[in-house]
């Protein structure tokens, strides 16, 4: 990754039971980056993707953190993971609720920043995500200017 690059679109899959259990980051660069895997026991039944136009970036994330019950030997009466997550853009969208916002609600935004990446921990599930901000662009006044 370069200064240059930067997240430009996601696709998620999460269960019947709104457990997320996928997420994948596309980059500019052409490259893309999967966190999680989903277990034998919850297959994703549903799917989302959300591209970013011309322009457009992500500015603020909302996670929902929860319990679940999953196959975990180290942590036999549930385990804490990403169980939903959604995204907000600089020009009014927001991505739908990926997973579930059955769980702790945390929110990441910070004024004049854009996301650049993401990193994170999962085997089966993500049970920890990182987000990399830096500074937005700005477009200059005369190019909101329609030419007449």
């Amino acid at each position: 990754m370069t200064l240059n690059d930067q997240v430009i679109g996601i696709n998620a899959t999460w269960a019947f039971d709104n457990t997320l259990s996928t997420i994948t980051f596309l980059y500019s660069n052409g490259q893309s980056s999967q966190h999680g895997t989903g277990d034998t026991i919850r297959y994703p039944m549903y799917s989302n993707a959300f591209n970013l136009l011309t322009l457009e970036s992500f500015n603020s994330v909302t996670l929902y953190v929860g319990l679940r019950d999953i196959i975990n030997p180290y942590k036999p009466n549930g385990t804490i993971i990403v169980v939903g997550i959604q995204f907000f853009t600089n020009k009014g969208r927001q991505t739908q609720l990926l997973g579930s916002s059955n769980g702790t609600e945390y929110s990441e935004t910070f004024s004049d920043y854009i996301l650049a990446y993401a990193q994170g921990r999962s085997y089966a599930f993500i049970d920890g995500l990182q987000f990399v901000w830096k500074k937005g662009f700005q477009e200059s006044p005369t190019s909101m200017i329609a030419n007449v």
